[in-house]
């Protein structure tokens, strides 16, 4: 997938956990910044490995799916940004 494919998928986050939407739309932001040369690819790996902990730290096992959801974008993200 591309960074913009899981950029939809963070975008179609729509939980009832204000966190998941919180950490959701932040990574999005940070993607948009790195995207255009705001924020190094380093720094960007940084925050978003802060987010995805803080988002784990934070699991309800009722937002299982979502979290998921966010893992699995947030990850795929962190491999693109580190290819070289």
């Amino acid at each position: 997938m591309s960074v913009e494919q899981h950029q939809q998928v963070l975008a179609s986050v729509d939980s009832l956990n204000p966190e998941a939407n919180s950490a959701a739309q932040e990574v999005n932001e940070l993607t948009e910044a790195v995207k255009s040369g705001q924020l190094s690819r380093a720094e960007y790996i940084e925050l978003i490995k802060d987010i995805q902990h803080r988002i784990n730290i934070q699991g309800d096992m009722s937002e299982l799916e979502t979290l998921v959801k966010l893992n699995t974008a947030i990850t795929a993200l962190i491999s693109l940004a580190s290819m070289v």
